[in-house]
This record gives C-alpha cells, sequence and structure tokens, in this order.
C-alpha cells in the first residue's frame, strides 16, 4: 500500500471521508497529536486501528465526538446513562478542546474500542480539521495517537510517515500540532472525579470548573493487564534510543537553560544539544517535545539525557510523558554519568 500525505482542502477532506467509509484508516491532525482514524462505532475498522499500530486489545481507545453535545452521543448510545452534572460542566468549558473524558459506555460503542470495559473514552478536539473531518462523517472516529504501539507520538504530517508507511492509505497533513502532547484523561465514571492521564488542563482548571477537589492518579500498567485509560501502560512515548532523567539540573551551560535534551552518554562535551525552549516557556516545551526526542533519536547517539522538568501547570504532563518513554534516572557522579534502570511495576 502506497500511503499518501494530502494538503488539508475540500477535496482532500472529502476523499478521507470516502476511505473512512469504506472502512480503512486516515490519519489526521489535532490539537494534541496527530490521530489514527477509523470509524469508532464498526468493528472492522477498529481492529485495523489495533493491527497497524500493533497496539495490544488491552488498550482502551479514545472516541472523537462529531459533536460536544453530550445529549446527541447519549440518544445514539455512543456514551450511555447516567451522565454527571460534571461531565456536562467539563463538556461546556474545555469543548473543543484537548480534554477527554471517561464515560458509561453506550450500546453502540464496541467493547473493542474500550478494552472490554463498561466505561468510554470521548473528546471533541479543537482543530479545525478534525472538527471538519467529523462534521462531514457525522459518526465518531476512533483516533489514537498514529503511531506504532509504544513509539515517540506525531506531531506532523511527515512523522506519521515515518511510523504508519505502508500501512495506511492517507494521511491528512494539516501543519505542525499546537499543544503537541496528548488530552488530559478525566474518568467520571464514579462519584470522584480522578485525572488519568495529565495533559494541557490542569488539575487546578478542572477543580475550579466543577467546584470541588480532583483526584490524580497516574497508573502504569504491564501490557497485558487491561488499561483503564489510554497512555496508562508503563512504556509509552518511548525514543529507540535509551532516554534517563538526570537527577539534578544539568549545569554545563552558562546560563543554564530548562527543559535541556542532550545525547552524550559518557562525555560531558555534549555534542548534541537540543532546548524544549530557551525561554523556559512550558507550552513551547510541550509543543515541541516529541518532534525534538524524535531528532534526538535519530542522532545514533548512545543515550537520551534529559534536564528535570521544573514546576509549571504542564510540568505534570511533561514528566508523565518523560518518565514513561525514559529508561531510568541518571546521576552524574566522580566525573562520569551513572545509569539506573526504571524498576517497573
Amino acid at each position: 500500500m502506497k500511503t499518501r500525505i494530502l494538503p488539508v482542502s475540500k477535496d482532500s477532506i472529502l476523499e478521507a471521508c470516502k476511505i473512512l467509509q469504506q472502512g480503512d484508516l486516515v490519519a489526521f491532525p489535532t490539537e494534541t497529536v496527530y490521530g489514527l482514524g477509523g470509524l469508532g462505532l464498526r468493528l472492522e475498522s477498529v481492529r485495523k486501528i489495533f493491527e497497524a499500530k500493533g497496539r495490544p486489545s488491552t488498550d482502551p481507545l479514545i472516541l472523537h465526538l462529531p459533536s460536544p453535545d453530550l445529549k446527541r452521543a447519549t440518544e445514539s448510545q455512543v456514551i450511555g446513562c447516567p451522565i454527571s452534572e460534571f461531565s456536562k460542566i467539563l463538556a461546556t468549558r474545555f469543548w473543543p478542546g484537548p480534554l477527554t473524558m471517561i464515560l458509561p459506555r453506550g450500546s453502540a460503542t464496541p467493547r473493542e474500542v474500550t478494552a472490554g470495559l463498561d466505561t468510554v473514552a470521548v473528546r471533541y478536539p479543537a482543530h479545525p480539521v478534525a472538527r471538519e473531518l467529523l462534521n462531514a462523517l457525522q459518526e465518531p472516529l476512533a483516533g489514537p495517537s498514529a503511531n506504532r504501539f509504544g513509539r515517540i507520538s506525531p506531531t506532523d504530517a511527515r512523522a506519521v510517515l515515518q511510523e504508519l508507511d505502508g500501512k495506511i492509505p492517507l494521511i491528512l497533513d494539516g501543519g505542525e500540532c499546537s499543544t503537541g502532547i496528548e488530552s488530559t484523561v478525566i474518568s467520571l465514571a464514579d462519584n470522584t472525579p480522578t485525572i488519568l492521564r495529565p495533559g494541557a488542563i490542569s488539575a487546578a482548571e478542572i477543580s475550579q470548573a466543577i467546584g470541588c477537589n480532583v483526584v490524580t492518579l497516574t497508573p502504569s500498567l504491564e501490557e497485558k493487564t487491561p488499561a483503564i485509560s489510554p497512555g496508562t501502560l508503563t512504556s509509552h512515548y518511548a525514543p529507540q534510543t535509551p532516554l534517563y532523567v538526570s537527577t539534578r539540573p544539568i549545569e554545563y551551560f552558562d546560563p543554564p537553560y530548562q527543559y535541556i535534551l542532550f545525547t552524550s552518554k559518557n562525555s560531558p562535551s555534549l555534542p548534541h544539544v537540543r532546548f524544549l525552549t530557551r525561554e523556559g516557556n512550558p507550552e513551547v516545551a510541550a509543543q515541541s517535545l516529541y518532534r525534538i526526542l524524535r531528532e534526538t533519536d535519530s542522532l545514533g547517539a548512545p543515550a537520551i539525557l534529559v534536564d528535570p522538568i521544573p514546576d509549571s501547570p504542564l510540568a505534570p504532563a511533561l514528566r508523565d510523558r518523560i518518565n514513561r518513554a525514559s529508561s531510568g534516572t541518571a546521576e552524574w557522579r566522580n566525573g562520569g554519568w551513572i545509569f539506573t534502570a526504571r524498576t517497573k511495576n
């Protein structure tokens, strides 16, 4: 199969719709990362997503809804009842946008989408191309990140091609993603709103919107364990080059910069340096994270070292992605790097 990249236009959106309606897959941009889209209520398409990514069936998918109207999703049995007041408030406040809510599964949603769970993850994306595609289809798109399972998520069309060339017929090129990391996932399946994956929308913002505290739980599960949310496996978002998180700020720069990635395993000379942001801007760091990881992964270095992420509203999300991508920690001691492998659960 030849994979084509097409710039976004009315014609390419129509072609994408035709491909999707025939049961095949299309990669499309969202504000977070590029998604691998298939019709989410059609079992044939859902199975193709798992096959193309090499994704285990224990890892549920997110459904991208064609409308932010939760009542409509309930009436079509995409999601089930009861729908909490919290979910209505959050949909009004944060949709369209990078917030995924875990709600009761409706009878129209295949269990393959939800890894057999009685809940389903749903969101309404902000990217205009994603919304145009969903509006044309008028049905949900299952849309995990458009990469091989466990690898670095793609934030532009070329990165998707690196990951899935020959596995899908079409990539819609909508430019670089603006947010750059996956959506915040919050479970509203019981009485305690619980963040299962941090993202661009913080716990503080959610708490303020719903008027109560939010629990943050970031589980790390192995592939054979059914995941309660996408993005909760122990190893995820990972480059092929071993990545280590420095135990303290790296001090080889004057003035020191925040968010430093570099790729020299044993030498303080640092021949290859990449900055997530030179200004200490966490939004810029998030947007550039996966692109920089992909660049450093291509250098052929023995390791990637990452500066500790300083506190900010986006720090939980950045630390979550980097920790899941990492092989362990690194400490500069007695003139050399000491590497400690991560202990898996």
